[in-house]
């Protein structure tokens, strides 16, 4: 447990255990962006994300579980291409059509040291979707029919971090569990966002999700994690329309406008002088994007921050130490409004600080730019990182301590 506490981590990692020759369970969150009309895979960051702990385990028979959207969603497929991916990365990957049921346990007795056998979505099980403690959710059969295959357990999906189901937290219950280099990682990361002393620091804040947007906001200015918050999206319309710089029926754009409100009236009252807030926006008028002052944008829709506040946005990130940033500065899907967001991500790639992008769109579009290799870390979680941030418990990090305390006391 000594490489454990010299990292700082609460759970143990693949540097705690031996995994030569052991079977071994991996979560892993391969859910990757599909194409609307021929469900093929357009995104497959996560599949690589994941591949470095796949690759440590080498010298292990590897039985791998993960997810692809949600029942009832357009995304919800077969892993049988996220395994031909994974093939592609260079890993001996092959595929069964099953999830616990016979074939699943034939090919889990059979698998060599070396391969990786990715099990059917664990979605297409209607227990995986129940949420509860580890001691309930390792009851679904999922857990039961599956665990007594296997040596040991390696949660590598952070992206599922904030969901307590059964093949995220149900098998740390019966199996020494650890943490794959992706959690690990995602954690390092994350916790140095919040603990570095690094000055200025950076958090550039954009997208919807206000709620726990700004509650995250609130949290790091009270902790004293941030200098400077920059805003845009939605999180810019709320504190502009909040600070009477727009007019109140702007606020019918927000959805979680009521519960937020609140929140950033103190943020405005306790930290003006750390926010920066848009002095032009972009709106559209025939089809065109029309920049103008943010007290002149006449009522319609902003879909992006201006090129005033671009470039001072830009001039504050290059000169941060630390910069974390979530969710586009506005309507990106429009190219005439990715503007914001693509200035965003180009100053992050040339400040010489450390930036961290949290995910989600951003995260897509950073990497659709070829900005991956200058920005230090893309985060695959979405809710996972915004929640801790936030300050909550994640259920994948709790039930990985609980584990690491049963292992220690045998």
């Amino acid at each position: 447990m000594s490489k454990v506490k010299r990292m700082g981590l609460s759970f143990m990692t693949l540097d705690d255990v031996d995994v030569k020759g052991k079977r071994i369970l991996v979560r892993a969150d391969l859910n990757c962006s599909l194409d609307p009309e021929t469900r093929g895979i357009t995104d497959d960051s996560r599949i690589r994300a994941t591949a470095p702990t796949l690759r440590e385990l080498r010298d292990s028979r590897v039985v791998l579980m993960a997810h692809q959207g949600r029942p009832g969603s357009k995304d919800f497929v077969s892993l049988r291409q996220h395994a031909e991916r994974l093939r592609q990365l260079g890993l001996n990957a092959t595929f069964v059509d099953d999830i616990f049921g016979e074939r699943a346990k034939q090919a889990i007795e059979q698998v060599e040291v070396g391969q990786v056998l990715v099990l059917e979505n664990v979605r297409m099980f209607d227990g995986e979707m129940k949420k509860g403690p580890p001691e309930i959710v390792a009851k679904e059969p999922i857990v039961q029919e599956l665990y007594p295959y296997f040596d040991l357990f390696v949660n590598d999906a952070f992206g599922t971090a904030h969901r307590p189901q059964p093949s995220v937290i149900g098998f740390t219950v019966y199996l020494p569990s650890v943490a794959g280099r992706l959690v690990e990682r995602e954690i390092s990361v994350l916790t140095e966002v919040l603990s570095s002393s690094a000055e200025p620091r950076v958090f550039a804040m954009g997208g919807a999700k206000v709620g726990d947007k700004v509650a995250l906001m609130r949290r790091v200015l009270e902790a004293g994690c941030a200098d400077r918050v920059l805003t845009g999206g939605l999180i810019a319309t709320l504190f502009l329309v909040v600070s009477g710089i727009l007019p109140r029926h702007y606020a019918a754009s927000i959805k979680e406008f009521s519960e937020a409100e609140a929140v950033a009236e103190a943020i405005l009252s306790d930290y003006s002088d750390h926010l920066l807030l848009p002095a032009d926006v972009a709106i559209e008028m025939d089809g065109q994007r029309i920049d103008t002052p943010v007290e002149e944008a006449g009522g319609g829709p902003i879909l992006d921050i201006g090129p005033r506040t671009m470039a001072t946005y830009a001039e504050v990130i290059r000169q941060a130490r630390l910069v974390f940033a979530n969710g586009p500065m506005g309507f990106f899907e429009k190219r005439k409004f990715a503007s914001g967001t693509r200035s965003i991500l180009n100053a992050m790639a040339d400040c010489k600080g450390t930036t961290v992008v949290g995910g989600g769109h951003l995260g897509a579009v950073a990497r659709s730019m070829e900005l991956a290799n200058r920005i230090s870390h893309i985060s695959t979680g979405g809710g996972a990182t915004m929640a801790f941030l936030a300050g909550k418990r994640l259920p994948l990090i709790e039930a990985l301590e609980a584990a690491a305390n049963r292992m220690t006391r045998k």
